[in-house]
């Protein structure tokens, strides 16, 4: 069966932002372009129909069937509302197609219209798991050219914009090109039972390289080890922190997402130029005059005293203040007879405050960790990371999301960047936030789109795991959003 994109020769060999062509250019059997340029660029790529754009033309009606194409193509994406002609360039295109070759490249196009660029240097990509990892790099590919780096992985859902979507066919694609952009990116396998030493081992890499200027850190690392229906098991990005720590003397600006492609827990699967991985940590280095800036987004606040962790093991919590874990919790919870709290343990959150445990609450001091399961037999509690050991003390921590509160954040950052000219943003949001597993009437991430999305590109996604700086040191972080502002 034809596939049915945007072909290779189309939006790679001949670049199409400096395409010339007739009004007869859709291709043959196929009509023109004519006067409704999206439906008919639509239609040509249901349809299986080549794209033709000859070079061969420079008259007004060429220049007009250009600008059509452009205009027609960023429907599917964010457009900035003044072209930068010089400096780094970044655009976001999203897709829900569900044959993953139309979805690379649907989202790839659509990004490079919205970066108004010829070519890219780089391009990041998130996509649900119901995607065909060959297949959506393969359609990518096929817009972006084979020169340009590629990487990204799994995720539950993905945020542009003007779009929201998850646990469906969604990718997102951002692409960035740039004359002074430096980018490395590094790779390492064999996560499970290792986090610590792939953690090492990939810190080397990064500190082995000579950057322009200070480098800017973004972490990927697959979130899962063994599957819900293997028996759920995590790679941990605490040790893998701890593991790039002992390289690093000091971190630079950095921010990092445990990726997952849904809320089940599957395999995942990771983008690394043309390889296909799994259970890998990556790191995108961006530097040359680029700088990353980055806030939290909490949504936790203590609802009662610290507790003391009596016995644990590895991520396993077996005892609180002398007493099995299951008891207090159920305690503290006030839970009743249906005991639905067990059933549903992403509802219950310890804090880990990492400041002053006398002084006012700050939320920039905590570091929050969910709990992705219980062991009955054991009357225990399974965190997702294994830093709550005896003699922590935690405490049970209420979620709620302030809406108001985001878009403060947001322009706190906002006004951090001191006139540089913000070119990107990634939001790395924890799934367990979207409002079909937390019931808010409304998606948090709308307050991204407002504050952060009407002033620059942005890609989103629904993640795992947050990583992100709390005090002075870098954090595992459940129940957040990291918002990241590349800037000029």
């Amino acid at each position: 069966m034809r596939s049915s994109a945007i072909p290779r020769q189309c939006l790679h060999e001949t670049p199409w932002r400096n395409c010339i062509g007739s009004t007869e250019s859709i291709g043959p059997g196929f009509g023109t372009i004519g006067d409704d340029p999206a439906r008919a660029i639509s239609e040509a790529v249901e349809s299986g129909a080549s794209i033709l754009l000859s070079q061969n033309r420079a008259d007004k009606a060429g220049q007009d069937v250009r600008y059509s194409l452009c205009t027609a193509l960023s429907e599917l994406a964010y457009l900035p509302e003044e072209k930068v002609p010089m400096g780094t360039r970044a655009g976001v295109g999203y897709s829900e197609k569900p044959r993953s070759w139309e979805a690379g490249a649907e989202a790839a196009a659509a990004a490079m219209a919205s970066a108004s660029a010829q070519q890219c240097d780089l391009a990041i990509v998130y996509s649900t798991e119901k995607h065909d990892p060959v297949q959506l790099r393969n359609g990518l590919r096929s817009v972006i050219g084979p020169s340009a780096r590629l990487i990204g992985g799994y995720a539950v859902g993905i945020i542009t914009a003007n779009r929201i979507g998850y646990e469906g066919h969604q990718v997102g694609v951002a692409v960035i090109a740039g004359d002074s952009l430096q980018i490395a990116m590094f790779i390492e396998r064999g996560l499970p039972d290792n986090e610590r030493g792939v953690g090492v081992a990939l810190a080397q890499q990064i500190k082995s390289c000579k950057y322009n200027g200070e480098p800017n850190l973004l972490l990927m690392y697959d979130a899962v080890k063994r599957s819900a229906a293997e028996g759920l098991a995590l790679n941990m990005a605490t040790p893998f922190i701890e593991g790039m720590s002992e390289v690093l003397s000091s971190w630079p600006p950095a921010a990092g997402v445990g990726m997952t492609g849904s809320m089940q827990w599957n395999p995942t699967f990771q983008w690394f130029d043309d390889r296909i991985e799994q259970n890998t940590a990556m790191a995108l280095v961006l530097a040359g005059g680029v700088r990353m800036d980055t806030v939290i987004m909490h949504g936790c606040k203590p609802s009662g005293a610290y507790h003391k962790i009596t016995k644990a093991e590895d991520n396993i919590i077996l005892e609180i203040d002398g007493r099995p874990a299951l008891e207090v919790v159920a305690q503290l919870l006030g839970t009743t007879g249906d005991r639905s709290w067990v059933e549903y343990p992403l509802f219950v959150t310890l804090g880990l405050n990492k400041g002053d445990k006398f002084a006012e609450f700050k939320e920039d001091n905590y570091a929050n960790r969910l709990c992705m399961a219980i062991d009955k037999d054991r009357n225990a509690l399974v965190m997702f990371e294994p830093d709550l050991v005896a003699g922590s003390e935690v405490r049970l921590m209420r979620r709620s999301i302030d809406f108001e509160y985001i878009g403060t954040r947001a322009t706190q950052l906002l006004d951090r960047l001191n006139g540089r000219r913000p070119f990107l943003s990634i939001y790395i949001d924890c799934a367990a936030r979207a409002s079909a597993y937390c019931g808010t009437e409304r998606e948090e991430a709308e307050e991204i789109q407002r504050f952060i999305g009407s002033k620059m590109p942005l890609l989103g996604m629904y993640s795992g795991v947050e990583i992100a700086k709390v005090g002075q040191d870098m954090q595992a972080l459940d129940w957040t959003g990291v918002l990241c502002v590349f800037s000029e």
